[in-house]
């Protein structure tokens, strides 16, 4: 584990710069009180969950999207609901089903399909569609907040005049923002998102040094800046993949009330940093694409934990990760995990019990962390 100094041009803002590394370590019991593990059934099995956007957690339901079958829906149990929609190309379906975001009230996932929305019932059904097309050439990333449908552009397309465009629910214009970025074409894509968090959307993406948050009024909010350099995503075409090795490719961002959460690949290696906003430090671990690394777990002396997820409920914040189960097999049989003593040792025994009750072919688990109030 590594911790990175901060450097601030406005000591309200933090600014997260990856090229300055000094050693500290963190662990889960320094911001965590409690976990807990969540086995998707295996009903419908589960290929290629998409690394890079992620579970949503509505309710009391579970809202993910499995590469081949499409998002589907399980209960906070692990017991699977409904398969919403079907992957295809008639009347109803949908070709990419990656960038999808879900309405707190009423459940209807809206899913983005290229440069169309497609609306589904939380059971399945198709119940509308509406074209995005003639505002920019390709949608990063969508969000939902007060039936409020929020589509952020790829500012990388000399072609896209806006940035963000805000929809009502059947695909009315509520409002609409230009650009802040003058135009440029890249050949490098993906890298941006957005997320919720606090009554407001957050959004990002490879080429912008500030991270804001949106409000319902529209009114956006620094949040965080990402410091400008060499290491960032030059605003021209990339002739060769060499060209990105020194670059900073930025995966994913979220927000808890105490922390600012980033992960990225430089120089081929992948990080994550959490940020503790009022101290302003930094510690950053590895991970790897198979959802392994992250912050060491002396909670029960499990794996590692990478966040991939963030929800509130009962005014109390959770982060959420995904691990397979020949991975927990392999740690409970491992001598560290033997020899290991954890803050929770009952955890520890329900741990082990757990791991030999699945299968290496089994769905992935959820790991679910509860943080510190």
């Amino acid at each position: 584990m590594l911790i990175i100094s901060c450097k601030q041009k406005d000591q309200s803002l933090i600014e997260f710069d990856p090229r300055s590394l000094d050693v500290t370590e963190i662990t889960l019991s320094q911001i965590a009180d409690n976990i807990s593990y969540t086995p998707l059934d295996n009903s419908i099995q589960l290929g290629e969950i998409y690394d890079f956007h992620y579970p949503k957690f509505i309710n009391k339901s579970i809202f993910l999207y499995e590469n081949k079958v499409g998002v589907l829906v399980f209960n906070r149990n692990g017991k699977f609901i409904s398969k919403i929609g079907s992957k295809g190309r008639g009347p109803g379906e949908y070709i990419y089903g990656l960038n999808f975001t879900v309405d707190n009230k009423t459940e209807t996932v809206y899913i983005c399909d290229l440069n169309e929305i497609k609306a589904f019932s939380k059971e399945g059904k198709f119940l509308r569609s509406f074209s995005l097309k003639q505002f920019g050439e390709m949608i990063n990333s969508i969000e939902l907040f007060n039936s409020k449908l929020f589509v952020f552009y790829a500012i990388q397309n000399e072609n896209t005049p806006y940035e963000c465009v805000v929809f009502d629910t059947t695909g009315n214009v509520i409002t609409r923002e230009n650009r802040r970025i003058p135009q440029f074409t890249s050949n490098v894509g993906g890298g941006e998102g957005a997320y919720y968090f606090n009554n407001k959307i957050g959004f990002w993406n490879q080429y912008s040094d500030t991270i804001f948050l949106i409000s319902d009024d529209f009114r956006r909010v620094p949040s965080f800046i990402i410091s400008p350099g060499e290491h960032r995503f030059p605003k021209s075409r990339i002739n060769a993949p060499t060209e990105l090795t020194n670059k900073m490719s930025l995966r994913q961002i979220f927000e808890t009330h105490h922390f600012l959460a980033v992960r990225y690949i430089i120089n081929e290696v992948n990080y994550f940093a959490l940020i503790e906003k009022e101290s302003k430090r930094i510690s950053l671990s590895n991970w790897e694409f198979d959802g392994s690394g992250g912050i060491l777990n002396d909670l029960d002396g499990g794996t590692r934990f990478l966040p991939k997820a963030y929800y509130t409920e009962n005014n109390r914040e959770y982060i959420i990760g995904f691990l397979y189960p020949y991975q927990l097999k392999n740690i409970v049989s491992s001598k560290d995990f033997k020899n290991s003593s954890p803050k929770y040792p009952v955890k520890k025994i329900e741990l082990e019990r757990l791991a030999n009750s699945l299968k290496e072919t089994d769905n992935p688990v959820l790991m679910t962390v509860r943080l510190k109030k």
